[in-house]
């Protein structure tokens, strides 16, 4: 089994994105609105999204994954985090 390759995006250069009118608040921001507005270049295996920075507007992302600080700070802007990765078995699950 590979290992993924995910870019990692902080907070601040999406915001960024934003202010710069690159990227649209109202729709969702995934893999392929970042590449478009030149916040990452290539989409690889997913977007795991990072706290640094800060988010100031109302966006809802679909991201393979999130830090609890990205989460805390996107929902603390009034947006949400939608997470595509599947779900890790429990030992209960695995067994």
């Amino acid at each position: 089994m590979f290992a993924r390759k995910f870019n990692e995006v902080n907070l601040g250069p999406v915001q960024a994105a934003i202010d710069a009118g690159l990227l649209d608040a109202a729709s969702k921001i995934d893999a392929a609105a970042l590449v478009k507005a030149g916040v990452i270049r290539r989409a690889k295996d997913g977007v795991r999204l990072l706290g640094s920075g800060e988010i100031k507007a109302k966006v809802t992302f679909s991201v393979y994954g999130a830090s609890k600080s990205a989460v805390g700070a996107v929902e603390k802007a009034g947006g949400a985090v939608e997470i595509l990765a599947p779900k890790a078995k429990t030992s209960e699950q695995a067994a």
